[in-house]
């Protein structure tokens, strides 16, 4: 969806078109006062949702892969042979926010959890296997935020089915002072809806160490 989108649906949901069709509209074009005087505070809204659906952890999965090239290994002076394996997600991943799971390949056998320990943005791997492959960390993203010169043509960065429910979330914040009882309405919805998307980590496998032989 794109930010004229979210915020036409927005206007819609808080019944301000008093019939009109604004639904070929560009909110970037719009003078009238009626729509305006709400349309200024969209922008900021849209991003408090966007940060709510990232904590939520609701986002489709991503992946990076780390290998030995970009990692940084410390040996352990105390017992030879020990030595932990540390990659910085945030330089690998420029829109990383969390890890859900950490997969190890090798050849035709699938990993696809394996422990690790995070320290900030820095994944860090114990004792990691010299025939794998490769790892995989499987991520919750960032979502791109709306700027302030951003156009109404510009596409959110979630996907459509999730970005649908973000004009709940604005009514809400518009409405908190005016119109509480309808501002409370709205954001439980939101929060109703956002409950209702099925998390990607949903299959069991977090912290769980399975081996299967696949097609990778």
């Amino acid at each position: 969806m794109t930010l004229n989108e979210i915020k036409l649906s927005t206007l819609m949901l808080m019944f301000t078109n008093y019939g009109d069709d604004l639904r070929d509209c560009d909110v970037d074009e719009m003078t009238d006062s009626t729509y305006t005087k709400y349309t200024v505070n969209m922008d900021a809204s849209i991003n408090r949702a966007l940060s709510r659906i990232e904590a939520a952890k609701v986002l489709p999965l991503k992946t990076v892969v780390l290998t030995p090239e970009n990692a940084v290994k410390t040996e352990n002076k105390s017992r030879a042979g020990d030595y932990l394996t540390r990659w910085d997600l945030s330089s690998l991943a420029s829109d990383f926010s969390a890890v859900c799971r950490v997969a190890e390949v090798s050849g035709w056998e699938y990993v696809s959890s394996i422990s690790y320990e995070m320290e900030g943005n820095t994944i860090v791997l114990p004792n990691i296997s010299e025939d794998a492959e490769e790892y995989r960390v499987l991520y919750y993203y960032r979502p791109k935020r709306i700027r302030p010169a951003s156009p109404s043509s510009t596409v959110i960065d979630v996907p459509d089915y999730i970005a649908e429910i973000i004009p709940y979330w604005v009514k809400a914040d518009l409405y908190e002072e005016d119109e509480p009882s309808a501002a409370v309405a709205a954001r439980n919805i939101f929060e109703q809806m956002l409950s209702d998307i099925v998390r990607p980590d949903s299959n069991g496998q977090g912290g769980v160490k399975n081996n299967f032989v696949g097609v990778i």
